[in-house]
């Protein structure tokens, strides 16, 4: 696409092969980015046909600390620098009762779901900062960045911490010109949400999402595609003066 609202921009999306990191990454580039696509399964990146611009595939570890910087490292010498950042990448937790969680798997959850966004901000932040020409950030929060629920500690604690790491971000990088804002989704219809409804009820794991939609205003889940044209938007010049936000995509749910 000519003229999209990222023409001539470089994005770094992680988590890109797979769910709102898939759908993000398409939705850049067809907006004429240059997407450096982070994923442990590269092949899942380099099998995407966007329409507009482009997408290279990289391999990394978010929650290693050497490959964080090698991946904003390759988007500085091969594609320019970084203008935008979907800092994106997660997983679902153990679906455990506090009193139940062995402590590797709390250790395993927030590399994930805590550090590897730390990481990403810091890397990211300290390259756009060095360029000198503003950027723009997006994390993934979650609806559980606002609220709890029983058997979900693990990800709600993650997720309130990233809640918390995108509003000192935004204040510490509003002198540099880089804005940073977080996408908070309710029950979106990925590979993630799918095996935690496997998690919570493996007899029956249509219940689950049967439930979760009867508890939605809207009556469904959310699309991948409406997360990533919202994190396009987001990251986008078209909204100047929002940073600190934490934006909510529910369907309703947080209203009732």
């Amino acid at each position: 696409m000519s003229g999209g609202i990222h023409e001539g921009k470089v994005a770094i999306v992680t988590g890109a092969g797979s769910g709102l990191g898939r759908a993000a990454t398409l939705a850049l580039a067809a907006e004429g980015a240059t997407v450096l696509g982070v994923d442990l399964r590269p092949d899942a990146v380099a099998e995407l046909r966007p329409e507009g611009g482009r997408v290279v595939a990289h391999r990394a570890d978010v929650t290693r600390a050497d490959d964080v910087g090698a991946y904003v490292a390759r988007a500085g010498d091969e594609l320019g620098g970084v203008d935008l950042f979907f800092n994106n990448a997660g997983v679902g937790g153990f679906h455990k009762d506090l009193v139940d969680l062995e402590d590797d798997e709390w250790d395993a959850h927030m590399a994930i779901n805590l550090r590897s966004p730390f990481l990403g901000l810091k890397h990211v932040m300290r390259a756009m900062i060095a360029q000198g020409r503003g950027g723009s950030i997006v994390n993934t929060g979650s609806l559980l960045s606002l609220k709890a629920a029983p058997g979900r500690g693990d990800y709600t604690v993650a997720k309130h911490g990233v809640a918390g790491l995108t509003r000192t971000a935004a204040a510490e990088g509003a002198r540099h010109g880089i804005r940073v804002n977080c996408v908070c989704p309710g029950p979106i219809d990925t590979p993630l949400m799918a095996e935690s409804e496997r998690l919570v009820n493996p007899a029956d794991p249509g219940f689950e999402r049967r439930r979760f939609e009867t508890g939605t205003p809207l009556g469904r889940y959310g699309r991948p595609e409406e997360v990533g044209e919202t994190v396009s938007w987001l990251l986008s010049d078209r909204v100047p003066y929002m940073t600190g936000s934490l934006v909510v995509l529910d369907g309703g749910i947080l209203a009732v």
